[in-house]
Parts: structure tokens; sequence; C-alpha cells
């Protein structure tokens, strides 16, 4: 169905935005196209049998000296690029680290020196903390027989003071009972003799 140049221009699916729509989407397959069809031709070159004579599996005129020279050219890049700077790399950090290592180890004699010397000094500290720690045992010990005896002292006097007290009063009461013991019988025999 063909429409008129009048009924494109009316019709909603004929717009300035629709056609600028449409013209991108060409645009984008076209370009998707031209990305896919260097693709394509190297896959087809690829897969096209190699022209070798009769009786030949492979033709080697020029070809293997060009991929010798580009395997040549590679590794002599990768060599001076990647290989080279690794490897001097690593050679630098194992000599860096032997050197360390034969530092450390003609350190042996000084760091056993070292540990004799803390273990002597650590000996000495110990001896020294326990004399301490007697002398003090012996000084608390002395002060602390000392203030018993001066405390038992104190007991013994105050309990002599208390039994002359006491005796003192029960003497005091013996005597008081006496006598109000003779005025009790004085009283007594009084009443007897008045009945």
């Amino acid at each position: 169905m063909k429409m008129s140049p009048h009924e494109l221009k009316t019709d909603p699916l004929y717009t300035p935005l629709f056609k600028q729509q449409a013209q991108a989407s060409l645009k984008q397959k076209f370009e998707s196209a031209k990305v896919v069809a260097p693709v394509v031709l190297t896959n087809l070159v690829m897969t096209m049998p190699a022209h070798a004579e009769a009786g030949k599996l492979f033709d080697f005129n020029l070809t293997l000296p060009i991929i010798a020279a580009e395997f040549l050219a590679l590794m002599f890049i990768l060599d001076k690029t990647m290989f080279g700077p690794v490897g001097k790399a690593l050679d630098d950090r194992d000599e860096l680290i032997r050197s360390q290592l034969s530092a450390v180890g003609g350190n042996t004699e000084e760091v056993d020196k070292l540990i004799a010397e803390k273990d002597q000094i650590i000996g000495d500290a110990r001896a020294a903390v326990g004399r301490d720690v007697a002398a003090l045992k012996t000084e608390m010990d002395a002060k602390i027989a000392a203030e018993a005896e001066r405390a038992k002292a104190d007991v013994d006097r105050q309990i002599a003071d208390a039994m002359k007290t006491i005796d003192a009063e029960r003497e005091n009461s013996k005597a008081q009972v006496e006598t109000q013991g003779q005025a009790i019988a004085d009283q007594i025999v009084a009443k007897v003799v008045e009945v």
C-alpha cells in the first residue's frame, strides 16, 4: 500500500523524530558492520587452504624467515622491556638478602655475649631482691616480736592492776562485811537482851 506524500506527512509514524530514530538505527547497524567485516574477512583468509605445491605440506618461501624475524624481534623487545628489568630487580633483591643474612650470621657471637650479660644482670638483680626481701622480713619479724612483747607487757600490767584493784575491793568488802556483821550481831544481842 502506497501512500501519497500528503498522507505520509500526516501519518503519525512519519514524523521528524521517527525519521531521526530510523536514521540512527541504520547508522548503528552500518557501524557494527564495519567492525564485523574485518573479523569475518580475517576468518575467511585463515580458513582457506595454504597454496603449496603438490606433495608438499607447507610452502616455506618467505614465510619462515619473516616469522623467525618476528619471533626474534619479539624476544629482543620482551628481554629489554620486561624480562631484563625483572631479572635485575630479582638479582638486586637476592644480593640484598644475602648481604643481610651474612651480616646477621656475623653477629651471633655478639648476640651470645649480650644474652650472657642479660642473664648475669637478671641473676644479680634476683639475688639483690632476695637479700632485700630477707632483710625486710627479718626487720618486720623483729618489729612484730617487739610489738607483741610490748602488748603482752601492757596486758600483764593491766591484769596486775586489775588484780590489785580486785584484791583491794575484796579486802574492803571483807572489812565492811565484818563491821556490818558485828553491827548486826550487836543488834541481835541487844534485841535478845531486851526481850
